[in-house]
């Protein structure tokens, strides 16, 4: 395994389960890992300060892009894990035409500008600040036109691609600019890089969340031979996955739908109401 794929599981940026305690997902489904690509950034806690120094200061976009560059810039000048990361990230990236021949550097909010300004750092391209209002900042000022410019997005990850299509590429479209190379740290090989494809945008990941990728974590002794062969039942198949375990786990999800978390709470109820797995919680007694 590469530094960066080791560094995921070092900073607990992917977590696999423990034998009957999968993780619940926003969806209201289940599964044996979870990922939080930007724990990259010195671990969960560190990256969940810088995560709040976004929350708190992002309203001021006057100011906030040059106060997060600063930032984000220091933390990678002195941390030793995220700056091999990066630095790694960076040299495959380098070297693909599409990301030399672009002008600019961007990086959608929020996530993606843990990545987005190093990169932009270290190649000497300007960043551009893409918000979720599809308004774009450079670190002095609301830009309006970068006149046909090319512009390269670094992401934490890609799933389907939903946030470039919703989002970044509009954003970009409208200030007159073209994204022509999406780098990302994750691919989660969930069709994202097909759609870049097809709307004209070369795409490169470090890490692709594949069999491959778990098998190796095994022989690393990162995750244990029961963990993965978890993984592999719900990379398979992870609507029978699923529906298997709940329906021989029941009580995981009664505790679920019980528990004193609000978030674990939330997504057993949408498991409930929404019923993914085309479960019969009637006849386990389990109603919302």
């Amino acid at each position: 395994m590469n530094v960066i794929e080791e560094s995921l599981f070092k900073t607990g940026a992917i977590r696999c389960s423990n034998e009957g305690a999968p993780f619940w997902y926003t969806s209201g489904t289940i599964g044996p890992f979870f990922i939080n690509t930007h724990f990259l950034y010195g671990g969960e806690d560190e990256s969940n300060l810088l995560l709040d120094f976004i929350d708190k200061n992002i309203s001021d976009k006057s100011d906030f892009p040059a106060r997060l560059t600063k930032t984000v810039t220091d933390f990678y000048t002195n941390n030793e894990l995220f700056n091999k990361a990066i630095n790694l990230f960076y040299d495959e990236i380098k070297i693909n035409p599409s990301f030399q021949n672009a002008s600019y550097i961007s990086g959608g909010e929020r996530r993606d500008w843990i990545f987005s300004i190093p990169i932009s750092y270290l190649s000497g391209k300007p960043h551009l600040f893409i918000f979720k209002d599809l308004s774009v900042y450079s670190t002095e000022k609301k830009i309006e036109d970068v006149r046909n410019s090319k512009v390269a997005h670094i992401a934490d990850l890609i799933t389907q691609a939903s946030s470039y299509e919703r989002a970044w590429i509009p954003a970009i479209k409208k200030i007159n600019g073209e994204i022509i190379f999406s780098g990302s740290i994750v691919d989660r090989m969930q069709g994202g890089a097909e759609f870049l494809k097809k709307s004209g945008i070369e795409s490169y990941s470090s890490v692709f969340i594949n069999d491959s990728f778990f098998n190796s974590a095994k022989n690393a002794a990162l995750i244990t031979e029961k963990q993965y062969q978890s993984i592999k039942d719900f990379t398979q198949n992870s609507i029978e996955y699923g529906k298997s375990f709940l329906t021989k786990n029941i009580d995981f999800l009664k505790e679920s739908l019980n528990s004193t978390n609000k978030s674990t709470k939330d997504k057993a109820t949408r498991c409930v109401s929404e019923n993914p797995y085309s479960i019969n919680f009637d006849s386990f007694g389990i109603k919302i």
